[in-house]
């Protein structure tokens, strides 16, 4: 299984924004409107038509809004099948062959299949097509291979840019967790060596002042001015000292995506791939450190 990151909200602006910009592909829609205008479907087909373009919509309006997030194995080509069928239906209901109804389809096909099912899925909503017209228009055979030849440059440029666009997209996302899993990784090694700093040399200077001073107050005979205030100054720096370790302590706390990143770097190290999916947004201090000690126990018994 190859290793993947996703961290951060689940759907970024820009995803957002690309969501509503899907459904300006619901222009392609328009011949069903023009149909109606004009009155070319009548009686009960016209009902069929237009609860048909009413489903066709709906499900593509959910798709966008909701059902792009859903990338299992059943969702997307449902999602597909449903609208190649439905587009079948309108162009029979319809009267008029229309190679926009397919567009949607493939469209779906391209963002939300992965690359070698959505080629496939492309050959079959192409071939749906074909099949249309040749069985349901009843279409000479010249004819139809003249529109094969029509349609199959249509599929193929529609969908492949459909397709490079959404590896783009996830190329995108891929740099963006990686880059933030490296400002990550750098701001817990910057605390390492911020608390080892504190230790070996303040720690060490702390240390110096207190020993200094309890020799001082061991020299200096009884009720001799200043005695005190060395006593003052060993119990302050001996403070001092309990402070930093407490600051160097709370610095040497793991962080969960630190130890994420080790996890991830050592486990491969080993010869497995892992996916480490970090969507749990903001965790207290206490909760974070104990999280990482698990993964970093966790990983060494893996490793071990």
């Amino acid at each position: 299984m190859p290793a993947a990151v996703r961290s951060g909200p689940l759907m970024s602006r820009g995803e957002r924004w690309g969501r509503y910009f899907a459904l300006t592909a619901l222009a392609l829609m328009w011949p069903v409107v023009v149909d109606y205008m004009r009155g070319l479907v009548h009686g009960a087909n016209a009902a069929i038509f237009g609860i048909s373009a009413v489903l066709y919509c709906f499900i593509y309006l959910w798709y966008c809004l909701a059902g792009l997030k859903l990338r299992g194995p059943v969702v997307p080509p449902a999602t597909v099948g449903s609208l190649a069928l439905l587009a079948v239906l309108l162009d029979h209901v319809g009267g008029e062959v229309s190679l926009n109804y397919f567009l949607i389809p493939l469209l779906v096909a391209g963002f939300s299949l992965p690359a070698r099912r959505a080629i496939i899925a492309l050959g079959l909503v192409g071939t749906v097509c074909l099949l249309e017209l040749l069985l349901l228009a009843r279409m000479p055979i010249g004819e139809v291979v003249l529109e094969a030849v029509l349609i199959v440059p249509v599929v193929v440029l529609f969908g492949g840019t459909t397709i490079g666009l959404r590896y783009l997209l996830d190329t995108l996302s891929q740099l963006r967790a990686a880059r933030a899993e490296i400002a990550q990784h750098a701001a817990g090694q910057e605390r390492y060596r911020i608390a080892r700093d504190l230790h070996d040399l303040l720690g060490h200077s702390l240390s110096l002042i207190t020993l200094k001073g309890e020799l001082a107050t061991r020299l200096l005979p009884e009720g001799v001015r200043g005695t005190a205030e060395v006593r003052d100054i060993v119990t302050l720096s001996r403070d001092a000292m309990r402070q930093v370790r407490e600051a160097v302590s709370g610095y040497r706390q793991p962080t969960l995506a630190t130890e994420l990143t080790a996890a991830r770097v050592a486990l491969k190290a080993a010869g497995i791939d892992v996916e480490v999916k970090q969507n749990v947004g903001a965790l207290d201090r206490e909760t974070e450190a104990v999280l990482g000690w698990v993964v970093r126990e966790a990983t060494t018994n893996v490793v071990r």
